[in-house]
């Protein structure tokens, strides 16, 4: 196996009738996916797609979705996979950052992409991927129709780019990160290794597949080992979820701590027979200790916590034996995996001590931003990816992530770190999410604000939340602004974008937002 094709193509060959993808009451085989994906990789290169083209996709998730992330692989293109939560500027952003030859797209999108069509800087060729009427040139059936089912004959490179994905943009404009089908696989091979998949699994995916975590973390580490995914379409509702848990006995599925902390906190959790269930990975975002311990006694399973980022793969796992002594630990590296934590001259730093994860390169990391060279330097130095993640150094090789270094707040010369703050007010009577940012202080620089969401039926005021954190904290990590919002704003991932909500405290003042 060399390439991303080839786990397909083999499943294809080892398991051809075996489900590979499911959602509702539709199904694909291994077989017949594999052959779909032949037929649209055929359509493509009669499209005058070649190796190094893009392909983008703008789709909720469908298993047609996987069907065209397999055809572009297997004709050597990149995939492109676009956010469905863009408006219409974004997609224009992207498009032209990005240059795809092929745009696909969902029945939902017909209207934005023809509003967008007008400014895109050159022309390219539509694909619809339901036949609802739009002004797509082609459509995905008819493309399927008239193809070979044969494997293409395109040889592609290993270490050539297969797919760009767009960073999630939470400290400015998104960045297309190039990443090869040797780091792929190099990344499904720790999951599938560290997180204990095999064969039999069958995986819920609740995460978008424009997205790291439901693609390539979850979808493809389950093909990896011949499993079964089952997609599960827009949002996430904590009943469909657990619902399609027990239809399809579900073994394996990765979630958010925004999805666990809904989990949790929904009155009729206990209804569902959920017992199938053996496995959730969690990652993408810090987890309170709160929401962890509530969905452990929730869930009888094995825990997993993933760290890593677009820009690296997988790289640290907290395996289910760490939970007990170590829960509030990120992880150790994986098995294939180079991890540092480094201070700001790049040396390595010692236990007890926080500073910045870094990941080698070569073991999986990524190629480069697309088109973006200068930022490509800021990133990758010496063959190692810094990673903007500040970490405190543990013994035996575990690290415990402590904040975003660009989240990391400097009051009166004092470094805070948010996540220390927001762990400790998740604890408080009716919170149910809370944001820590820094806001501009004529004193001191910078001065705390907690932003919190409180759950239905709790009221309290700023003052018991002051005086809660003003008995744990030191001074000067105690909130000097605690403000109450409906929710908080988020990425697709479930990430808080603690830029949109530092923007307007710093329009006009020395900080970058």
């Amino acid at each position: 196996m060399r390439v991303l094709g080839d786990m397909l193509r083999l499943n294809a060959k080892r398991f051809p009738e075996k489900k590979a993808l499911i959602m509702d009451e539709s199904f694909l085989t291994y077989s017949q996916l594999n052959r779909q994906a032949n037929q649209l990789a055929h359509a493509l290169i009669s499209m005058d797609v070649k190796a190094g083209d893009r392909v983008a996709i703008l789709a909720y998730n469908c298993i047609e979705y996987v069907t065209i992330y397999y055809a572009a692989l297997k004709c050597g293109a990149v995939v492109l996979p676009l956010n469905f939560r863009y408006k219409r500027d974004e997609l224009v952003y992207t498009v032209n950052n990005a240059s795809p030859r092929v745009l696909f797209f969902g029945p939902e999108f017909v209207s934005l992409v023809e509003s967008a069509l007008p400014d895109f800087d050159f022309s390219l060729s539509l694909v619809a991927i339901s036949n609802e009427t739009s002004d797509a040139d082609l459509r995905v059936e008819s493309l399927l129709a008239q193809s070979s089912v044969s494997d293409p004959s395109v040889k592609v490179n290993p270490a050539s780019p297969c797919t760009s994905i767009y960073t999630s943009g939470t400290t400015g404009f998104p960045k297309g990160v190039l990443m090869s089908h040797s780091a792929w696989l190099n990344t499904y091979t720790a999951i599938a290794f560290e997180g204990d998949a095999h064969h039999e699994d069958v995986a819920v995916v609740c995460m978008p597949l424009f997205h790291g975590g439901g693609m390539h973390v979850l979808l493809q580490s389950t093909f990896l080992r011949g499993g079964t995914g089952v997609l599960m379409g827009k949002g996430f509702e904590p009943d469909k979820f657990l619902s399609t848990v027990e239809k399809h006995k579900a073994t394996l599925t990765l979630l958010v701590p925004t999805q666990l902390a809904m989990l949790v906190n929904h009155r009729g959790a206990r209804k569902y027979d959920v017992t199938s269930l053996e496995k959730i990975w969690y990652g993408s975002a810090p987890i309170s200790p709160q929401v962890l311990e509530a969905s452990i006694a929730l869930f009888d399973v094995k825990f997993y916590q993933w760290y890593g980022q677009t820009e690296t793969g997988m790289v640290v796992v907290l395996r289910p034996e760490d939970h007990k002594e170590r829960s509030q630990c990120t992880g150790r590296e994986v098995f294939n995996a180079d991890v540092r934590v480094v201070d700001d001259e790049g040396k390595t730093t010692p236990v007890g001590e926080v500073g910045e994860i870094v990941t080698d390169q070569k073991m999986g990391g990524m190629i480069g931003y697309l088109n973006m060279p200068e930022v490509d330097k800021e990133t990758i130095r010496e063959g190692w990816i810094y990673t903007g993640d500040m970490a405190r150094v543990e013994e035996d090789g575990y690290l415990t992530i402590v904040d975003r270094k660009r989240d990391m707040i400097i009051s009166g010369g004092e470094n805070i770190y948010p996540k220390e703050i927001e762990n400790l007010i998740s604890g408080y009577p009716g919170v149910l999410e809370v944001a820590v940012i820094g806001i501009p202080d004529d004193v001191w620089g910078e001065s705390v604000c907690a932003v919190i969401v409180k759950k239905e039926g709790y009221e309290f005021e700023e003052k018991g939340v002051s005086e809660f954190c003003a008995s744990k904290l030191s001074g000067y990590k105690k909130p000097k602004h605690i403000k109450f919002v409906e929710d908080l704003p988020k990425n697709a991932a479930g990430k808080v974008t603690k830029n949109v909500l530092r923007e307007p405290y710093w329009v006009g003042r020395q900080k970058r937002i």
